[in-house]
Parts: C-alpha cells; structure tokens; sequence
C-alpha cells in the first residue's frame, strides 16, 4: 500500500471534505500510526560483519533508524562449517545500548535489530509504506481514528475498536506456532 492508497482508502472513510486541506495532518497521523503498529508486528533489518575478541559495532551509527535488539540477535556461521549458530550474550557478547562487544573470536556474523519505519510524507506518497505486509490492513483504522479524533470522538473510538480487534486477531495469526509436546526432559528415567 502506497501513501496516496492509504489516502483514497480513509477518505472513503468519512472524509471526503476534510482530508484534501489536511494532508500535513494526515501525514502526521499516519506516522503516528506506523510507529504504534510497528510496535506490534517490528521491522527487522540486519547487517553482516567479521568480530573478533574485543571489537564492538555501534548499530545506530550505521544505520540511524535503530530502535533496538530482538531477544538473540546474532546469527554467527558456525566454525568448521556446520551450518549457523546462535551466539550468547554474556559469553559471546554484550550489548550495551546501540553497541555490541564481542568477548570471543566468533568469525562472520550477522546482526539482527529492530528498525523504525520510514516516514511517510507527501514528497513519497508513490512509494511504499514501510510497514510489515501483514498489518498493512491495520493502518487505514487507526489513521483514521487519529484523524477523528478532533471531530467526532464517537467515530475516533469506533475506528480504534476496530483497529484493537483486528490487530489481535493478526497477532494471534501472525505470531501462531504449532504446539509443543515435551516427551522426555533428559531426567525422567523411570
């Protein structure tokens, strides 16, 4: 979905009138939103570095649309050649802040972080939103709530109720795992 999309598509919402004169508003609730969904479904990015004992990497200074690290968020190549391999922190690395201090030669890795979504404006209303394809649905509801917000509270929280029903629904879909069945835990020997 493109940012003129989204556009046409809340307009159709109830703003016929409004919406033309107020695109920088638009633009703002749209953005606003963007960072409330990416909170919920997170854009991910990488980078792919060598690290040895004692170097470290500023993730942010790389790249400026950091926002943090995922639970394990180094892949390292296993050495030898036998596939890929989690690292550990606290043994492999550390992280403090937006840097990440390698205690150990680990050989090639590749970092994964948490990133921010491009903003959204009429100079790139063509392109498209940067937003994880799965909750693209979810930003026509809560950018229109925000943008009702001033005018009819009614409509603003008929749009969030929607909004907060369709994002669980998606998270439950999205984020489902088969389940597990533990057998044996390695101690049970009867």
């Amino acid at each position: 979905m493109t940012g003129k999309e989204l556009h046409e598509t809340v307009a159709q919402m109830g703003f016929a009138q409004t919406l033309e004169d107020g695109e920088r508003y638009f633009y703002r609730a749209v953005n606003l939103s963007l960072s409330r969904i990416c909170r919920l479904f997170p854009l991910f990015s990488s980078l792919s570095l060598d690290a040895r004992e004692g170097d470290g990497v500023d993730v942010r200074e790389r790249d400026g649309a950091f926002l943090g690290f995922p639970a394990s968020p180094i892949l390292g190549e296993a050495l030898g050649g036998r596939g890929a391999s989690l690292l550990s922190e606290g043994r492999d690395y550390l992280i403090r802040g937006s840097r990440i201090h390698f205690l150990t030669n680990v050989g090639r890795v590749t970092v994964y972080y948490l990133r921010r979504p491009r903003e959204a404006s009429v100079d790139n209303a063509e392109e498209a939103l940067d937003i994880e394809p799965a909750a693209e649905s979810l930003l026509p509801l809560l950018t229109a709530s925000y943008l009702w917000l001033d005018d009819r509270g009614e409509l603003a929280t008929h749009y969030l109720k929607l909004y907060q029903a369709e994002s669980e629904e998606l998270r439950r879909l999205h984020y489902r795992h088969g389940t597990v069945r533990i057998v044996s835990n390695g101690w049970d020997k009867s």
